[in-house]
Formats: structure tokens, C-alpha cells, sequence
């Protein structure tokens, strides 16, 4: 039985060349299409962790002007205790108690950092396109340090000066006002003022007469800090502003 073989004609060079040209145009417009995908969604990500860095800042200013405006009000608490020292303390004893019990608290500016956790946990500023508004993000970055670190200076001032008004001051008339404090803390202007002025108060328990000088002293050093701090968060308002600035100009239709 005669076998019939189909015979194939070769393909022409031209033939390979057009089906090369098809498979890498493919291929290559397939990485092409991926990275899109992926820069649209790093995009995506970029514009929602700014938008939330937004949010954070409206809110730190908020907290900002509340400890500025507490810091004041405590600049002025140590400028009366000054005044009072300089008279005798026995000489308005009740204020003298309400003077150091007002002292002893304090307001320490709070951060929101939502955004910039969820930024550097993504992967960090290289998420940002825009080198200007790193740079600003750094240097609020840069100040909240400075600030967090001069605040917890006058922690530790505050603990020496705290454990002083522990010996110095009569435990019942400092309970007394302890249980008539104002613990609402919704309004920071309840905390700044946070005891009421006693009418009667038991004499200091003193050693020496080195004993008012010391815990003075101990209650002016933060207030000292408290100068310092003002003027960064000062400095860091107008930062942040800046900040929130480059934002919305940049980012603003799509917040």
C-alpha cells in the first residue's frame, strides 16, 4: 500500500520574524499593563496615607494652641508663686497651697501620627513623589522630637518637685482639695484650673526654711522648660501649617 507523505513548505524568515515581533510586543505590553496596575495602586496608597497625615495635622493644631494657651496659664501660676515667695508665704498660705498643687500638673502635647505610621509601615517616604513635602514632613518630624524631648525633661522635674510637695505640704489640707478638684477633663481649661482655692489650710510641715526655697525652685524649673516648648510648638504651628499647605494644594480634589 503506496503511503502519501503531506509534504510542508518551510516558513519564511519574514513568518518567524512577525510571530518574534507579536510574542515580545505581548510580553512586553503585559509588564507594561502590571507596572501600571501597580503604580495606580501605589498612587492610591500614596494619596490616602497623605489624606489621613492631613487629618493629623488639623488636629495637632487643635493641640497645639490648647498647650500653648495651658503652658501660659501655668507661665502665670509660677510668676504669682514668685511674687508670693517674695512677700512670705504665710502671708496667703491657702493660695500658696493652690499655686504649688496647680503647678505639680501638666499638659503635654500629643502627636496624631495615624498617617505617618501607616506611611512608614507601607514602605516609608519613598511612597511620596513630591521631594518638597518629605522635606517638610521631616521637619515636623524633626521638631515633635525636640518637643517630646524637652517634655520629658520637665517630667522628671516635675517628679522631683512633686515628691517635695509630698514633705512640705499638710496631706489633709492637700486631700481636702484634692477630693473638691474639678476632674473634668473635656474642657483643658477645667485642667489648667483644676483646684479651687481653699479658705483654710493647716501650716507647712518644714524642716528649715530651706525647704520653700527648695520646692520653689523645683516648681519654677518646668515653667522654665515650659518657655522653650512654647517656642517650638510655636515653630512646629507654622510647620504643620506649611505642611497641610502642600497637601491640599497638591493632593486637595482627591482628599
Amino acid at each position: 500500500m503506496e503511503v502519501h507523505h503531506h509534504s510542508h513548505n518551510p516558513k519564511k524568515w519574514s513568518e518567524y520574524l512577525t510571530e518574534f515581533i507579536m510574542l515580545f510586543a505581548a510580553v512586553t505590553l503585559g509588564f507594561f499593563a502590571e507596572n501600571l496596575r501597580e503604580h495606580q495602586i501605589e498612587k492610591h496608597r500614596e494619596i490616602q496615607y497623605l489624606k489621613n497625615i492631613h487629618l493629623d495635622v488639623q488636629q495637632d493644631l487643635v493641640e497645639i494652641d490648647k498647650t500653648i494657651q495651658y503652658n501660659i496659664k501655668k507661665q502665670n501660676f509660677g510668676n504669682q508663686l514668685t511674687e508670693l515667695y517674695a512677700k512670705g508665704v504665710d502671708s496667703d498660705l491657702p493660695k500658696f497651697y493652690y499655686l504649688v498643687k496647680s503647678l505639680a500638673l501638666r499638659r503635654l502635647f500629643q502627636h496624631s501620627n495615624n498617617g505617618l505610621e501607616q506611611l512608614k509601615n507601607a514602605g516609608g517616604l519613598r511612597l511620596i513623589e513630591d521631594d518638597e513635602i518629605i522635606h517638610q514632613i521631616q521637619l515636623v518630624e524633626l521638631r515633635i522630637y525636640i518637643i517630646g524631648t524637652l517634655q520629658s525633661a520637665m517630667e522628671q522635674t516635675l517628679l522631683h518637685f512633686r515628691l517635695k510637695t509630698f514633705a512640705v505640704l499638710d496631706a489633709n489640707s492637700s486631700n481636702e482639695m484634692n477630693a473638691n478638684q474639678n476632674v473634668d477633663h473635656s474642657n483643658y481649661k477645667n485642667i489648667v484650673g483644676r483646684f479651687q482655692m481653699p479658705t483654710k489650710v493647716r501650716p507647712l510641715k518644714l524642716n528649715s526654711d530651706k525647704d520653700i526655697n527648695e520646692l520653689i525652685n523645683l516648681g519654677l524649673a518646668p515653667i522654665n522648660t515650659i518657655l522653650y516648648i512654647n517656642s517650638h510648638l510655636k515653630e512646629l504651628k507654622k510647620e504643620s501649617i506649611r505642611l497641610d499647605e502642600m497637601l491640599v494644594k497638591k493632593y486637595g480634589e482627591d482628599f
